[in-house]
């Protein structure tokens, strides 16, 4: 029987997951954005990578959500649905933002 559950879970649980990670990778992305930067140490390299993970769990995530629509109710899968829909929306907006900045800094 438990099998089965988690067989028809599966999207829920990868979403939960992809949400939990995103968020880690937000908030370590967040601390290491404060440190200083000096020609010395690499931060900006691990931003850039953690920025590029971030982008990708965000985006598997979201697809994961929509992917568990359909299955049973779990907690797991509204707190991923919910997590993930709020980190595509805010990126998207910050992404948005800084394309509008460009765009204003080049014209």
């Amino acid at each position: 029987m438990f099998a089965v559950y988690t067989q028809l879970m599966k999207y829920s649980k990868k979403s939960f997951h992809f949400a939990i990670i995103s968020s880690i990778l937000l908030l370590v992305f967040t601390l290491l954005s404060q440190t200083a930067r000096t020609a010395t140490n690499n931060i900006n390299d691990i931003a850039g990578y953690l920025m590029t993970l971030y982008l990708v769990t965000v985006t598997l995530g979201l697809v994961f959500s929509i992917l568990s629509i359909k299955e049973p109710y779990h907690w797991k899968k509204y707190v991923g649905i919910g997590i993930n829909i709020f980190l595509f929306v805010m990126t998207g907006i910050a992404i948005a933002g800084n394309l509008q900045d460009m765009v204003e800094a080049f014209s």
